[in-house]
């Protein structure tokens, strides 16, 4: 089977630590396991970097890697080397005539988590993990998602969605209130999100969420205890454990999820078991409206009455410290075995397409 990580997204390093955690968690009596970069797919692709584009010659022509020139998250330092050390260009898999039995989803970000790698994956008619084109693109689309989300009945932030950050743009963001928080539409791992507590902060906020997509959405910052829920499984799903998480730093940026210390996440939650109980209905709910396979992980902020959906994410942090193997590990299931019943509800929506 293959193991998808890397890729050209701003999470590429928390996908390569979620590779190489995955690659050495499979059961080797099981499953042969060979890590491929879709990178390689990507050498004529012109939406990426230079950079990112060289690297992917480079993996095609089987020689060298891109170093990183930024700080490594810290505490997966090791990892992230290691997967870089054993990537396979996913061409040199995927194209042949007779390709791997299974493939295990290990990308966050674009071109991962967005439906499009799904795409592909469909069209070689290799079963992949997690959910499939329509919902990875809802999903990954904050502002769709919000509409889905919404119709579905389920509270979701105020908000508004710009382009610029123009007189108009920013008039139309300050409709919203202010503290505000700002992230990019199409990203993850808080890749570009901050808090804007005065006025004079909005323009550089808007600005710095459309480095990584064309769209910002600014919402009204709410305040209270934020919640995860993750929900596993095909058509029975099972809500896992609700996790608080309580960080050091002013929001859950891409520091505090993945910096060693930088936060306490506590599972399961010390909240009240009706609390708990809403906030699983919720992620069960949202899971459905958005019709994930597999797995999602639904963050949630609860505070007094209202509990509202921020995000679901539809390939989350899957290190074995991650959420939502944490949220597993608290319910009896250990990592390797997590990782095993994603394979088989992948085998399994492959065998329903195919009838």
């Amino acid at each position: 089977m293959g193991v998808l990580t890397g890729g050209a997204s701003a999470e590429r390093d928390i996908s390569l630590a979620t590779g190489a955690q995955i690659a050495a968690s499979l059961d080797p009596a099981r499953f042969e396991v060979v890590l491929l970069d879709p990178l390689a797919f990507m050498a004529r692709n012109h939406e990426i970097t230079a950079a990112m584009r060289d690297q992917a010659q480079r993996l095609i022509k089987g020689g060298g890697r891109l170093a990183p020139d930024h700080q490594l998250p810290r505490g997966l330092e090791k990892q992230i080397e290691s997967a870089s050390r054993a990537l396979v260009p996913a061409t040199r898999v995927m194209a042949d005539a007779e390709p791997i039995d299974v493939v295990l989803i290990a990308l966050h970000g674009t071109w991962g988590e967005d439906g499009r790698i799904q795409g592909l994956l469909d069209t070689l008619g290799i079963p992949y993990t997690g959910s499939g084109v329509l919902a990875s693109a809802l999903a990954m689309d904050k502002e769709v998602a919000k509409q889905v989300l919404a119709a579905a009945g389920i509270d979701v932030p105020r908000g508004i969605v710009v382009r610029g950050s123009g007189v108009k743009d920013l008039e139309a963001a300050r409709s919203v209130g202010l503290p505000g928080f700002v992230k990019p539409v199409g990203s993850g791992s808080s890749v570009g999100a901050s808090i804007v507590e005065r006025e004079a902060e909005l323009r550089a906020a808007i600005d710095d969420a459309l480095k990584y997509d064309e769209r910002a959405l600014v919402e009204e910052r709410l305040v209270g205890r934020e919640l995860t829920v993750a929900v596993i499984g095909n058509d029975d799903l099972t809500p896992l454990p609700v996790i608080e998480i309580v960080t050091k730093r002013a929001f859950f940026d891409y520091s505090a999820k993945y910096d060693a210390g930088e936060s306490e996440e506590i599972c399961p939650a010390d909240i009240p078991p009706d609390v708990a109980r809403r906030a699983q209905d919720i992620a069960m709910r949202a899971h459905r409206a958005l019709r994930c396979r597999g797995m999602s992980r639904t963050d949630l902020l609860w505070s007094g009455e209202r509990m509202a959906a921020l995000e679901v994410n539809t390939i989350p942090g899957m290190t074995k410290n991650s959420l939502l193997p944490k949220a597993a590990r608290a319910a009896g299931i250990a990592f390797g075995d997590l990782l095993a019943r994603l394979v088989d509800w992948a085998l399994e929506d492959a065998r329903r397409r195919a009838r």
